[in-house]
Formats: C-alpha cells, structure tokens, sequence
C-alpha cells in the first residue's frame, strides 16, 4: 500500500515510472476533452463516432483503476483512517467526486435510444479539472482560492445584490416607458449583468434621461466591485509566491563560512585550517 501510495503522489520527486504515468493521465485527459470537442461536429461523430466512443471506454478503464487506487490507499492520508467512514468521506473531496463524474460521462452510451443521457458526455470536459492533481501552478490556484473564499464569497455576495439593485432600479424607471428589455426585473437582470460585468452588448439600453442618469452611477460604482475578487486574487497570489520564496530559502542549505580572506588570502581568525 505505501508503494502504491507514492507511486500515485504527483508531489514527492517522482521516479522515471511514476512521471511516465502522470504524464499518461496528462496526455488522456487533454486527449478526451480535445474528442469531446470535436465529436459535437456532426460530420466528425458520423464518421469517428465509433472511434472515439472506444477511446472512451479505454480511458474509462484506466481512469476507474485510478480512482479504485485512490480509494484503496485512503488510510495513508494524513486525517484519514481504515474505517468505512473515512472512505465515504474521501470519495466525497472534490477531486474523487470529479474523478466519479468523469467516469460516469465516459461509459454514457451514445446511442439515440438514450439520448436523454448523452448530454451527461458533456461532463467529461471535468477531466481537465483533473489536471490539477498533476500541475503545481494549478494547485497554486486552488491554494490561493481557498485562502480568499471568505473575502471572494462577500464580494460576490455584493456583486449579486449590487445587480438586483441595478435591474430593480432600472424596471421602475424605463418599464412605464414601454422600454425593451425592461418588462419586468427578470428580464431588467440581463442588462444589469451585461452592464456591470462591462461587457456591453448593447441589445439592451435604457431610452429615459431618468434612466440613463442612474445607469451612469450604476456603471460607475458597479466596475469597481467587480473588479474587487481579481485584485483579491492577485493580492493573494503575491503572498502565496512571497510563502514559496522564504520556504525554499529555509530550506536551502547554508553556505559555508569562510576559512580565509577572499580579498587576500589570509585565515580568518577563528576559523580551523582545513588538512
């Protein structure tokens, strides 16, 4: 079991098998998302339906022998122990639970009789969220997320009510006016969304003076709330980066004093002559 347990740690200076094998699961999952891609062009599933559909089940296989190997060194995790518990509680992490929807979406049948099921197929472009269990920057990411969850949950939480505000504001306004686009809150939320998010399609617009007097305030207060979580991300991404530096400088082992002068050569006092 520990053989097997370092075997599957992408983070513990892998030997040449173990990089071979990472790098296998790598070049599959880019493989599946580029063929789940691909096979939603219909001349493409009609002619390598067939095709991609085994490379499905291949993947599916070597990814289920993944997951059950996971699964079966759980008790070497740290805060894991061997009774069922602590195995129903690891396959509920979000990595394992990723791991399942992903086989799921490989063995969906593509036939037409269950049609209402490939839509699920669609799930395996999760597998690039597999991606992380093997790339240190994406696991940066998933490190400075976390530490920011409480900060970024209350600036979306903001963001939220700042556009039922906006859509709010604005359906009073311009809905007694006939404005499109503006019927009832519902609708209003899609120019609220479009205007502070600044992406601005423009099939949406207020036509009253009123209204567009409060877009303008809205516009201008709602761009730089939604522009809070990058600079909160960025801010935590410094001090992650900042964490690594001092880490890898504690770590690196200390020069060694010097035994004589490097100007001119002479023994510096207290320091033993070598022999």
């Amino acid at each position: 079991m520990y053989h097997l347990s370092d075997f599957l740690d992408p983070n513990d200076g892998a030997g040449i098998a173990e990089r071979l094998f990472n790098g296998l699961l790598v070049v599959l999952i880019v493989l599946v998302v580029a063929m789940t891609i691909a096979g939603t062009v219909p001349s493409v599933q009609r002619e390598y339906g067939g095709a991609i559909r085994a490379f499905d089940y291949l993947c599916a296989v070597i990814f289920g022998l993944e997951y059950l190997a996971r699964l079966y060194v759980t008790p070497l995790r740290p805060g894991y122990g061997s009774a069922p518990a602590d195995y129903w509680r690891y396959a509920r992490s979000p990595l394992p639970v990723i791991d399942l929807l992903v086989l799921m979406s490989l063995l969906v049948p593509g036939s037409t009789a269950l049609a209402s099921l490939r839509g699920l197929r669609l799930l395996k472009l999760l597998s690039l969220l597999k991606l992380g269990r093997y790339s240190d920057s994406l696991q940066l990411i998933g490190r400075v997320v976390a530490q920011r969850a409480g900060e970024l949950l209350t600036t979306v939480l903001i963001v939220l009510v700042l556009v039922f505000i906006a859509a709010s504001l604005l359906y009073q306004v311009e809905a007694n006016v006939g404005t499109k686009g503006f019927e009832s809150i519902p609708q209003a939320l899609w120019w609220a969304v479009v205007t502070l998010t600044t992406t601005g399609y423009g099939d949406v617009y207020p036509a009253t003076t009123l209204g567009k007097a409060a877009a303008g305030l809205i516009m201008l207060f709602g761009v730089g709330m939604v522009a809070l979580p990058a600079g909160m991300i960025a801010s935590g991404f410094a001090d992650e980066l900042s964490r690594l530096r001092q880490q890898e400088q504690s770590q690196a082992p200390a020069a060694p004093p010097y035994r004589f002068c490097p100007h001119c050569g002479e023994q510096l006092e207290g320091q033993p002559t070598s022999h």
